[in-house]
């Protein structure tokens, strides 16, 4: 029964991890983005969560509340504007 399940998790972990390997390996700017996007989540569902359909009202709006950004966005954020 145990290698049942555990043979079962894996099969989920590789369908599910599938198409992200399909995909290729990430570059260095989808990877800083795909880290800035996880380290800002909390920070723009908090201050700019009236925009989130135009990523340059995000930006803007980040911009705007730079200083109540957290830490790990603000870094993020600052690395990722010549972007």
């Amino acid at each position: 029964m145990k290698l049942t399940k555990l043979a079962f998790c894996a099969a989920m972990v590789l369908t599910a991890a599938a198409p992200a390997l399909a995909a290729g390996p990430m570059s260095d700017k989808e990877r800083m983005r795909a880290q800035a996007e996880h380290d800002c989540y909390a920070d723009v569902q908090k201050l700019c969560s009236d925009v989130t359909d135009n990523e340059d009202k995000v930006k803007a709006c980040m911009k705007t509340h730079h200083a109540q950004l957290s830490p790990k966005c603000a870094k993020a954020f600052d690395a990722g504007k010549g972007q």
